[in-house]
Parts: structure tokens; C-alpha cells; sequence
């Protein structure tokens, strides 16, 4: 790990657990506002940087945290808004992420906050966005296999009728959350979120998710927390080791524990990850300290970098053939309008790419991007 790197670690143990750290002599403050940039946890270390340090760095970090506090307002404001909407036309649903982690935090407010995801169920997900749209509720993107995205007053919206990934899926167990949701207040903010071990279980999954293109210290602090608040030795026996053992998660859930507490300064002692790879714990989290939330630490990435990226991801996440399949599926208009041609969505695929090839602009480095995701791929292979 750089310095900079395990000063911000030290930062999050003071912010969340009061943990104290010494620091060295030469402390490059830039470098770890950067690293703290990259990782999205701004609004959590910054209350514990030391006062003495340069005048202008102080400037610096106390500006991103009033940006994060204003950015707060206006994103528990707009899901006070749309619980408001939902609730009084009688449409369930929970908060995906977001609020629903932000709670298990000493303070919630703190965590930077992205898109507000919720689920509703299937069977009302027409009707909710309808009701969405006809609400001043702007569609930005287009509808895939788990949600449509949606816009009002500069916040995103992701409104979800699944959550679960083509290759993990859990919706099962979350729809039967989902009818028992449970009403959540932070401050002066209500909400619906999933059940203790629902929720548990989509912050697993969605720092799975993200471990294919650049998981970050965020995804990792929600599930931290959630541990630390919920999942003891008890719940862990109970209910939790088997689900994750079924969807594959059970590995990811004990490594990643393991690491928290190892170097993030989880303070609990439970036996359920006690006996985790080392090895695999510390080759995870230089994963993630190199490629930052979201890969937000890959320099000069361009558009054609992330779709050469998620192309071959998806090769080593479900075969040649089911991305072909997939990515037909999505970007073939006939294949919308005539279901028909759904089976040959693969071909029209097949001949896209070279196409896409032909036009793209070839500033990236294929064996570079081969070895990342290579390299990726070895880790989630270790992690199974």
C-alpha cells in the first residue's frame, strides 16, 4: 500500500470506529484527498483530518464536505418526495443501497449517496412508472433486464423491478422481503427498506456486482457496517451462511469480513470469519485501492476503454455466446418490436462488434485492458 493509502485507511478507523493513528512527518495531503476522492469516502474522513495540517488543503476538504452536505439535502429531500408519491398511491417499496446503508453508519449523513435505487414488484412496475412520469419524473435511460433509469431536479432515480444480476439470482428471497418491508427513520427522514437479512444480502451482492469493473472502499464500507451492526455469530448460523453458500457469496462474505477487520478496523470478533484466506483478504483489498469506486483510478479512460472493458467482463462472467445473446437482446430495436427475432439476437450481435470495432477510436492498449480483467478474473475465481 502507497502512504497515502494507509493514512486513509487510518482516517476511516478514527471517522467510524475512533480508532487513533499516528502519521508520519511527510504527510502528502493532496495525495490523500485524491485517494479519499477516488474511493468516495470524502464525507467520511474529512471531519477526522488533523487541523495543523497546510491552510489550503484544510480549504480543500472542507469544501467537498459542505459539497457532500448540500448534495445530502437535496438526495434525502428527493426520496422524501418519492416515498411521499409512492405511498399515498399505494405502490410498495424499498429503498435499494443508498439510505437503507446509510443507516447502519454512526452517521448516516456522511456517506456520499449516488443514485436512489428502489425496488417495487414486478406486477406494479408499469404502474409506478407511470405514475413516475406523469410526476415530473424524466426517463435517461433506457429500460433493461433490471431497471429503467429516471431523472428530477438533477437526482437519478433507478426504479427497479429486480435487482438480482443474470448470474446471481436472488430475487427469490428478495420479492418475499419486499412484502415484508420495514419502515426505517433517519433523523427526520422515513423510508421503506428490506429486512435484516435482505438487505444484508443485496449490499453482498452489489459489492459482487462491482468487483467485475471496479468495486471501491464505499461498497466495501456498507457491507462492513451492515456486519457490524447485524450479523453476528448467531444471525451468521441462523440464516446468513447458508443463503450466501447457495448463491455463491459465501466466500466474498467471510474474505471481505476478514479484510474489514484486518485493515479497516472492524471491532468485532466473530468466529464466522475468523479462519479467512489471509492471503485473499489482503489480495482483494489492493484490488480494490487500485481500482478505486467504480474504476475511478484508471487514467485518461475513455468511452471505448469501458466498452472493450465490459465486453470482456461479460466473456468471462457468462461465455461468448450468452453475451452475445445478452447484448443482442438489449441494442437490436427489431428484436423489441418482433419477439420472434429474439433467437437470432446473438447474430445481429456477432456482427455488431466488428462493426463497433471498425468505428471506434483505438487510444487504448487491448493487452493492457486484457490483463486488468484477466487479472480481475483470477481474483474472482479465488474468491468463488
Amino acid at each position: 500500500m502507497t502512504q497515502s493509502e494507509t493514512i486513509l485507511l487510518s482516517l476511516i478507523k478514527k471517522s467510524l470506529f475512533g480508532i487513533d493513528y499516528s502519521l508520519p512527518s511527510d504527510v502528502d495531503w493532496n495525495a490523500v484527498f485524491q485517494e479519499a476522492q477516488d474511493q468516495a469516502v470524502v464525507g467520511i474522513v474529512a471531519p477526522v483530518v488533523p487541523h495543523d495540517c497546510p491552510y489550503e488543503i484544510e480549504a480543500k476538504w472542507n469544501s467537498a464536505k459542505n459539497h457532500q452536505i448540500a448534495q445530502q439535502v437535496r438526495y434525502w429531500h428527493a426520496q422524501d418526495q418519492l416515498d411521499k408519491l409512492l405511498t399515498e398511491n399505494e405502490i410498495p417499496y424499498v429503498i435499494l443501497k443508498g439510505a437503507a446503508a446509510a443507516m447502519n453508519y454512526p452517521d448516516p449523513f456522511r456517506r456520499s449517496m449516488g443514485d436512489i435505487d428502489f425496488l417495487v414488484p414486478p406486477k406494479l412496475f408499469e404502474r409506478a412508472k407511470t405514475l413516475l412520469l406523469e410526476n415530473g419524473y424524466i426517463q435517461n435511460h433506457e429500460q433493461n433486464d433490471r431497471n429503467i433509469g429516471l431523472s428530477k431536479d438533477h437526482i437519478s432515480f433507478e426504479l427497479h423491478f429486480r435487482f438480482s444480476y443474470s448470474d446471481l439470482n436472488m430475487e427469490d428471497v428478495l420479492l418475499n422481503g419486499l412484502s415484508h418491508s420495514e419502515r426505517k427513520t433517519v433523523e427526520n427522514h422515513s423510508f421503506y427498506a428490506l429486512p435484516t437479512v435482505e438487505n444484508g444480502l443485496v449490499l453482498l451482492g452489489h459489492l459482487w456486482g462491482h468487483l467485475h469493473t471496479g468495486v471501491g472502499l464505499r461498497q466495501v464500507l456498507d457491507w462492513m457496517l451492515f456486519v457490524h451492526d447485524n450479523l453476528n455469530d448467531e444471525l451468521w448460523n441462523a440464516v446468513f451462511s447458508s443463503l450466501t453458500k447457495a448463491y455463491g457469496l459465501q466466500k466474498l462474505a467471510i474474505t471481505t469480513a476478514h479484510m474489514s477487520q484486518k485493515y479497516i478496523g472492524l471491532p468485532d470478533n466473530y468466529s464466522w470469519y475468523a479462519k479467512a484466506d489471509e492471503t485473499l483478504c489482503y489480495d482483494l483489498l489492493s484490488q480494490i485501492l487500485h481500482f478505486g469506486n467504480f474504476d475511478r483510478k484508471s487514467v485518461n479512460k475513455t468511452i471505448a476503454d469501458v466498452k472493450v472493458q465490459g465486453a470482456l467482463s461479460g466473456i468471462h462472467r457468462y461465455g461468448f455466446f450468452r453475451l452475445l445473446q445478452q447484448r443482442g437482446e438489449a441494442h437490436w430495436e427489431a428484436c423489441h418490436r418482433h419477439p420472434w427475432l429474439k433467437s437470432f439476437a446473438w447474430l445481429y450481435q456477432l456482427i455488431r462488434y466488428p462493426v463497433l470495432w471498425l468505428k471506434m477510436p483505438k487510444q487504448y492498449n487491448l493487452s493492457v485492458l486484457v490483463q486488468k480483467e484477466n487479472k480481475v478474473h483470477d481474483l474472482l475465481r479465488r474468491l468463488k
